[in-house]
């Protein structure tokens, strides 16, 4: 299989994903912006899972730029790292549901654990590969922003059990350090 059927068919699932994550919005009690204010919870619990995966879909995309070779090892990495983005809207509704629950603000963190946790198998996968792409190589192999990040949800995850909303907002600031993509890749394709 070439990278590019690998690459279409994880930009067609995240939309789909986020188009699920919009779907279970349910209608506001009335037709009016205090209707829409009575909603705040759910529309910034949908902002937050929106903008992650639109994180991670832009950093998937910006990582396979580089990439040239896959294999079978890269195709289920990446069917995994899938795989736990998909349990987002799932996450997030329960979230919405009671928002002062415990239970539901510790699954949407452990959910992003697994993400960066899939994330890590496919870098890995792809620089197992691939051994000679000395550009994904150089990029992708020390790279310490995957191992912080899985560190830093961690103690999000932990901290949740003193204060239980810091798990949704706690991952959402996480995943701020992905806004700007990998900076050895960005720094690989100007020399290009």
């Amino acid at each position: 299989m070439k990278k590019g059927r690998l690459e279409a068919f994880t930009d067609a699932i995240i939309p789909i994903i986020m188009t699920v994550l919009v779907l279970e919005l349910k209608t506001p009690s009335e037709y009016s912006w205090n209707g829409i204010w009575e909603m705040r919870r759910e529309l910034l619990s949908y902002a937050i899972s929106f903008f992650l995966l639109a994180i991670v879909w832009g950093n998937h995309h910006h990582m396979f730029q580089v990439v040239k070779r896959i294999n079978g090892s890269v195709i289920w990495a990446n069917t995994f790292l899938v795989f736990f983005l998909s349990f987002i809207p799932f996450a997030t509704q329960i979230v919405d549901e009671d928002p002062q629950n415990l239970f539901g603000s510790q699954l949407y963190t452990l959910l992003f654990i697994c993400v960066n946790l899939a994330w890590n198998f496919l870098r890995i996968a792809l620089l197992r590969a691939d051994p000679s792409n000395r550009v994904m190589v150089d990029s992708l192999k020390r790279e310490p922003k995957s191992i912080l990040t899985l560190g830093a949800f961690i103690i999000v995850f932990l901290v949740s059990f003193a204060w239980h909303a810091f798990g949704i907002f706690g991952t959402f600031i996480v995943m701020m350090l992905w806004v700007m993509p990998y900076k050895q890749i960005e720094d690989k394709l100007k020399g290009l």
